[in-house]
């Protein structure tokens, strides 16, 4: 027998399971119209995307799977692969006022486009990640269109420290060595990287990357950097003007650049310095050494330490090749031991600051491969490692507002040193450099100097 509760119970299950069934009835028609009325434009936006995805993923080699070769002409690619030779010769002449096919450098890469008569139609030419020549027959007439890539700006930073050398405290750091040169450029005046590198030197820099779709082309300025050597900290910040880069300076607005640089050599070692007794290790007495001997691989490139005319260059005795620069009246400068002079480098021709004059050897009186570096002053042989010159100009007063603005802006884009690196070495932290502590202290400087420095 079943009871009144047991009753009254099995009707409320059955209540609220009818209850249930005719609202999941109602909810399954209108969650079935919704799926019917979304799926096209799901499915459409979802085929949409896998297209997109698809074409990012062609590698270089898929789009331009052919490339140029040492000593190969392009006539030869070509025919090769088909193209009739009149087709080859037509689109050189086509493409010659915008890119001579003729002399494609190695590495260049192409892809060719045939209609289903095998015909080509289409051929396009990639040089670099910056430029491609687009070619079409059109009505049997080749066209072509020069594309130049857009290229994006990235500012990227890096910090090291110097535990073996500069060289390889950069690949440490991931940071790309020709950033190293850059900076080594940049502070050329204010330190000798020749033979003032030391352990536990500490650096950190900040430039633009440029990128081509996402893929990396080169490098552009350097917006700023410091560099703490033996304890001595050397900061510099570019200045540019409406798109220009001006130059280098201090956060007090004084030019890095100075009239000489510390050294000819971008990198390399002291091995004999200036001594008026040294003993000459070939001509076994003793002989005065009026210069400094840096040791280096035969073909390293030697620079001008300043602006100048060449007065000599051609071989001499003991000094084998040998190239002399007067910058001006008064200071000159000798380069001997050299293996070549650089390209239009002759007597009478004028040469710049920084600019490869010569190439380091071995010839003449010499122990090894090396550069001997004279320096004279009214035209007394001086040891060229104890010299201070003067800067060249600070920043003009007309200049000094938009500097200070761009100095602080780019001061803030340096990295943080690493916990593991980092030590107050020195004399003033860059967090003196508040915003009004960094204008304070460039116009209290700027506007008690009561002359400029002196050019000679």
């Amino acid at each position: 027998m079943i009871s009144k509760f047991q009753k009254h119970f099995i009707a409320l299950c059955c209540f609220i399971i009818g209850f249930i069934g005719l609202a999941a009835g109602l909810g399954f028609i209108s969650f079935e119209k919704k799926i019917e009325d979304t799926a096209p434009r799901k499915i459409a936006s979802a085929l949409s995307t896998s297209i997109k995805k698809i074409e990012k993923v062609l590698s270089l080699k898929e789009e331009f799977p052919h490339v140029i070769k040492r000593n190969i002409p392009l006539y030869t690619y070509l025919t090769n692969l088909g193209v009739a030779p009149i087709d080859v010769i037509e689109m050189v002449k086509s493409a010659k006022k915008v890119k001579d096919l003729s002399r494609l450098s190695p590495g260049a890469r192409f892809h060719l486009v045939q209609d289903e008569e095998l015909n080509l139609v289409e051929a396009k030419f990639r040089f670099s990640p910056l430029e491609k020549l687009e070619m079409k027959k059109v009505k049997s007439v080749w066209q072509a269109r020069l594309v130049e890539e857009e290229v994006d700006i990235k500012h990227v930073s890096f910090v090291g420290e110097v535990d073996s050398s500069l060289w390889l405290s950069a690949l440490d750091a991931d940071m790309d060595p020709y950033l190293i040169v850059s900076m080594a450029e940049i502070f050329g005046w204010e330190v000798d990287f020749s033979r003032e590198v030391r352990l536990g030197d500490k650096w950190r820099i900040t430039a633009e990357e440029k990128l081509v779709n996402g893929e990396h082309v080169g490098w552009g300025s350097v917006l700023a950097a410091e560099y703490i050597n033996s304890g001595e900290s050397h900061k510099a910040v570019l200045f540019r003007d409406q798109g220009k880069d001006i130059g280098y300076y201090t956060l007090e607005g004084e030019s890095l650049r100075k009239m000489f640089l510390k050294s000819p050599l971008r990198f390399g070692r002291v091995t004999s310095r200036f001594n008026k007794r040294r003993f000459h290790p070939k001509l076994k007495r003793i002989r005065p050494h009026n210069g400094v001997d840096y040791g280096a691989p035969i073909g390293t490139p030697v620079r001008s330490v300043a602006d100048g005319k060449v007065t000599f260059s051609r071989y001499s005795g003991g000094g084998g090749k040998v190239l002399k620069i007067r910058h001006n009246s008064k200071y000159k400068t000798a380069y001997k031991h050299l293996s070549r002079f650089a390209k239009g480098v002759r007597k009478g021709s004028r040469v710049k600051q920084g600019q490869i004059v010569a190439y380091v050897g071995n010839t003449g009186l010499s122990t090894g491969p090396h550069l001997h570096y004279e320096f004279f002053i009214n035209g007394r042989f001086v040891d060229p490692l104890k010299q201070k010159f003067p800067s060249a100009d600070p920043v003009a007063e007309e200049y000094r507002l938009s500097f200070k603005k761009q100095a602080f802006k780019m001061v803030m884009t340096l990295p943080k040193w690493q916990p593991s690196n980092f030590i107050l070495l020195a004399q003033r932290s860059w967090s003196d450099y508040s915003m009004p502590a960094l204008y304070d202290n460039y116009f209290m400087k700027r506007d008690s100097r009561n002359a400029q420095p002196d050019q000679i």
